[in-house]
């Protein structure tokens, strides 16, 4: 026990000394960090999780002072301390605002607060807060029609989200912003087609290394004839809406076309699969999704085999989908797995899906981590937390397994951590 206790305290220290590369977050580049200790206790976990517990959703209301809100979700977070959400931002406001307390509550928040403001004021905040959390580029999630010209690409990465081009196209609004955005005007499958093309070498040209997209459960692509696809979209330019057979052609054929600029641009593409968007009709903001245990990857397979040039990065929600996922890792060339993502962020989770991933799948095709985060401090703690799992996970799946040596560890902790995502992005 004292040999294997060392060994994982010696990984540790040599995973906690790599600057890892976060290849998923909604860190917004115009405000990428905290202002005030509100927007650290909003992150949609705690929100979520104290809801869930008995809050009222009345107490977070954007009209509510943080003289009452802050306290009242401190006093409905104490059902929550058991939490690993918790203990991020226990570390995070230790680590970065020199909080003490080993719980925060309606006594002590103040101190913390006035340190969140004094450390927003600081010139140079953002790349303060990367270099202690040991991150060197955060990947931001852009709508297609941002403004890409302001993000500060020494520290952050653009990447095109693609749900509104995919599902939001009957919407007129979006295919007014889409010809406003690519100068070309969508009045046929052809000009679509031509929009879509334009929106991607522009983001490829203003520095983007992936494309991204959340796919719901049950999602099924498949391709799309140049007949059926002219259909779909005459008919929803005609404003009366496709028929569900029509709605489907229209997704897949756009999916099928953004990943042929992907190929054509040299972008991997990032998917989430699996999250049921708006399935609780009483939870907070951004605490209305769930996964969907059961599901399965297969309705993906025309587009990964239609693909083989593009590179696609998958995360997965349940456990009923992990090891499916690892298989396709075994098996396609083109699919590299991605993360732990949301509901899978948990300790225990992660260890069990990390080593079978580690003793069944090429080192290569593994990105180890990445945020999801909405403000860079969260970074620090959700990093952290998997640099201990990692560390725990080479030391007793790995090494002590008989795969590698000590020195073959940290070399995996590297991959995973940073080279992987420099070489699938192209750094």
């Amino acid at each position: 026990m004292a040999r294997s206790q060392s060994l994982r305290h010696r990984l540790l220290e040599e995973v906690f000394r790599i600057r890892a590369v976060d290849v998923h977050s909604h860190v917004p580049a115009a405000e990428p960090f905290a202002r005030s200790l509100r927007e650290l206790l909003g992150y949609h976990y705690y929100t979520e999780l104290a809801h869930s517990a008995g809050m009222s959703r009345q107490v977070i209301a954007p009209d509510e002072p943080d003289e009452r809100m802050i306290p009242a979700l401190l006093e409905a977070m104490a059902a929550i301390d058991n939490t690993v959400q918790y203990g991020w931002l226990v570390e995070l406001a230790g680590e970065l605002f020199g909080f003490q307390g080993g719980r925060l509550t309606h006594r002590n928040w103040q101190p913390l607060a006035e340190a969140v403001r004094e450390g927003a004021a600081r010139p140079g905040r953002a790349r303060e807060i990367m270099d202690l959390s040991r991150i060197e580029k955060v990947f931001l999630t852009n709508a297609f029609d941002e403004d890409l010209g302001a993000i500060d690409t020494g520290l952050f990465v653009p990447c095109l989200r693609a749900d509104a081009l995919v599902f939001q196209m009957n919407d007129p609004a979006v295919r007014g912003a889409l010809e406003q955005v690519s100068g070309v005007a969508v009045g046929d499958g052809k000009g679509l087609r031509g929009a879509l093309g334009a929106v991607v070498e522009h983001f490829r040209q203003s520095g983007a290394r992936s494309a991204a997209i959340s796919l719901p459960p049950r999602f099924r692509a498949f391709p799309v004839a140049e007949a059926e696809f002219e259909r779909a979209v005459q008919g929803m330019l005609r404003g009366a809406g496709p028929g569900p057979d029509e709605g489907a052609v229209l997704q897949s054929g756009i999916l099928f076309a953004l990943a042929g600029f992907c190929r054509d641009c040299s972008l991997p593409f990032q998917i989430m699969y699996g999250a049921l968007r708006d399935a609780y009709a009483h939870g907070v903001p951004q605490g209305t999704d769930l996964p969907q245990a059961g599901d399965t990857l297969r309705g993906l397979l025309p587009l990964l085999n239609a693909f083989p040039e593009v590179t696609f990065c998958l995360s997965v929600l349940s456990e009923s989908q992990a090891q499916e996922l690892g298989s396709y890792g075994w098996i396609l060339q083109n699919v590299v797995l991605s993360g732990h993502w949301w509901y899978a962020n948990v300790p225990s989770y992660i260890a069990r899906d990390l080593a079978a991933r580690l003793q069944s799948v090429p080192k290569t095709k593994l990105i180890g981590y990445y945020s999801d985060m909405y403000k860079l401090e969260f970074g620090l703690a959700k990093f952290n937390m998997y640099r201990r799992v990692l560390a725990q996970v080479l030391a007793g799946d790995y090494v002590e397994a008989g795969l590698g040596t000590e020195q073959d560890a940290v070399q995996v902790a590297r991959l995973l951590l940073r080279e992987n995502a420099l070489r699938i992005f192209t750094f």
